[in-house]
């Protein structure tokens, strides 16, 4: 089947990446948030991110403009119907999640595909929220969605072949490189890259370097873009902290056990480059 048409519901920062990248693809896109003024800010959000590509030369100003004709941001949840595929993406937490999807269930047609952005949370959690759990999948882009490469496909034992087809030639066709995974807490990415990323808190307050230090090594000893403090900023130190939170729920492994300086930037609201100030600080 081909995707002509999608909807995202969640138009945060990931949600409002997935509108500009199925835009760009040439699909129709209809995003949905909760108030008007999210609605406008969703829709600032993707045309910041067109110019800001077009600005990088990965796509003309006209081509900017064409996907920007694209779209539109509504608070009409029942705007989805007329979808070949929902895309949720909203906040990370599950009784959120079950709630939207349920709603979105709903309101779809019988062949609609349903897709969840989660990134820790069990998909068959999700899927059973709904009548359909066969046509549920797990499409886990990442951020910046624009500029990274990389999709999870998640699949459930019960998720039908068609739509694990279907949305691996969605992904290629939105220029990325699609895995199709199996529904573990955290799947493949988070699975590995959450213990990293708070090992290197825990080293840091253990006192074995200092961030700078900790950085460097593993962005010149191991030819990392960054090292783990930069990218913790660059993710969110409260995505970073609500994932770990998430998948030492499900693994009860201490490894994922949320350290205690990481809990303390998040209660101050250093959250990393969003808010200026994380593990380094972005003034300007």
């Amino acid at each position: 089947m081909q995707i002509k048409q999608i909807a995202v519901v969640g138009c945060g920062t990931m949600g409002a990446g997935i509108i500009q990248v199925a835009a760009q693809t040439g699909i129709e896109v209809v995003g949905v948030e909760r108030t008007e003024p999210d609605a406008e800010a969703a829709r600032l959000r993707v045309e910041a991110g067109l110019e800001a590509t077009a600005a990088r030369g990965r796509i003309t100003p006209a081509q900017a403009r064409e996907a920007a004709s694209r779209f539109t941001v509504t608070t009409e949840l029942a705007r989805v119907a007329d979808a070949d595929l929902v895309v949720e993406a909203v906040f990370e937490d599950v009784e959120l999640k079950k709630g939207v999807l349920k709603e979105i269930d709903g309101l779809v047609g019988p062949d609609t595909f349903i897709a969840s952005n989660t990134s820790t949370i069990p998909l068959v959690i999700l899927a059973a929220a709904t009548s359909r759990p066969d046509r549920v999948v797990g499409l886990h882009f990442f951020n910046p969605v624009p500029a990274m490469k990389l999709v999870e496909v998640i699949k459930t034992p019960v998720t039908s072949a068609e739509h694990v087809r279907t949305m691996v030639d969605l992904a290629v066709a939105m220029g990325k490189n699609p895995v199709v995974v199996n529904d573990v807490p955290g799947f493949v990415g988070n699975l590995l890259i959450v213990p990293y990323l708070l090992d290197a808190v825990r080293a840091f307050e253990r006192g074995v370097a200092d961030m700078e230090s900790i950085d460097s090594v593993i962005r010149l000893g191991f030819n990392h873009p960054m090292g783990p403090f930069r990218l913790s900023d660059l993710i969110g130190l409260d995505i970073v902290h609500d994932m770990a939170a998430s998948m030492y729920e499900e693994y009860k492994d201490p490894r994922y056990f949320p350290p205690p300086l990481l809990k303390q930037y998040v209660r101050l609201g250093w959250l990393g480059r969003k808010t200026g100030r994380g593990f380094y600080r972005y003034d300007d």
